[in-house]
């Protein structure tokens, strides 16, 4: 007699929100600049001469490509060429089934975050999806599916190299570990472009087709992300912004709201009540 006993990891309620979508680079659908959210992504490449940027690393990208993050990871995608782009967009939440996503929390942000598949698993891959995009009644066929989504791309090759980087792409990643290594201290475009060997206005240039945003944007954007953490950490907002380099704090509380859609001790507050 063979037996065994074991217990599965927690999964809570998954809701998928599923995108299928074939564009250019000059479709309003597209997103210009890099963004992050509160919910896990899974970008799926079918076609299309793009590269993807998660953090600090470029990913290149090919059929059979997926890019997976997490919440606060922020990423986005870099169209090469005007060549038609189909991929799959889903996103999801993810809380209380950590346990069971080992893929996208139990690893470095900005890591592991490109997956390849085999052209059997792509199109399986997207068998699956086809499917939860056409059923709209039964759960249980929609759980199943969903589980054996998860089951696919975990059986993807996890892939870290990052290809070989055009010059430009060398300049906004030293960049970006830049800001990483001074991020609460005061420094110009000036001290930055210099820790890059690149003039300003090359820098700037680089940061725009790159990344769809200014180097003091990115800035920016990283202390806000930074943040968070802090918020997460229940610290308090004064605390938050300074550690995070917002001298202003009038100022800090603007643009979190702006790019989070709500109040820093909003965002503090719903971490408390958990």
């Amino acid at each position: 007699m063979r037996r065994k006993t074991f217990g599965l990891p927690a999964m809570s309620s998954i809701n998928l929100s599923i995108s299928h979508a074939s564009i250019n680079a000059n479709s309003p659908l597209n997103q210009h600049e890099t963004h992050i959210h509160t919910e896990c992504e899974i970008y799926i490449n079918l076609s299309g001469n793009v590269s993807f940027v998660v953090e600090n690393r470029i990913y290149p990208i090919s059929r059979g490509s997926v890019i997976i993050t997490r919440p606060y990871e922020y990423h986005h995608c870099i169209y090469n060429s005007n060549e038609q782009h189909e991929h799959f967009w889903i996103t999801f939440s993810a809380e209380e089934s950590e346990d069971f996503l080992k893929m996208f929390f139990c690893r470095e942000k900005g890591n592991d975050n490109l997956i390849i598949l085999d052209e059997v698993q792509l199109n399986s891959l997207c068998a699956v999806l086809d499917s939860l995009l056409k059923n709209k009644s039964d759960t249980f066929e929609q759980r199943i599916d969903c589980l054996q989504f998860f089951r696919i791309l975990n059986a993807g090759k996890i892939e870290s190299h990052t290809g070989n980087m055009e010059i430009s792409e060398s300049d906004v990643i030293k960049a970006l570990c830049f800001m990483d290594e001074h991020l609460i201290e005061n420094f110009d475009i000036k001290s930055l472009s210099d820790a890059c060997n690149v003039s300003v206005n090359t820098l700037e240039r680089h940061f725009k087709k790159a990344l769809g945003v200014t180097p003091f944007a990115m800035l920016r954007k990283k202390r806000l992300i930074a943040s968070t953490a802090h918020l997460r950490n229940r610290e308090t907002v004064t605390e938050a912004a300074l550690k995070s380099g917002f001298s202003d704090y009038s100022n800090y509380i603007q643009l979190f709201r702006k790019q989070f859609a709500v109040t820093p001790l909003q965002y503090k507050k719903k971490f408390e009540m958990k």
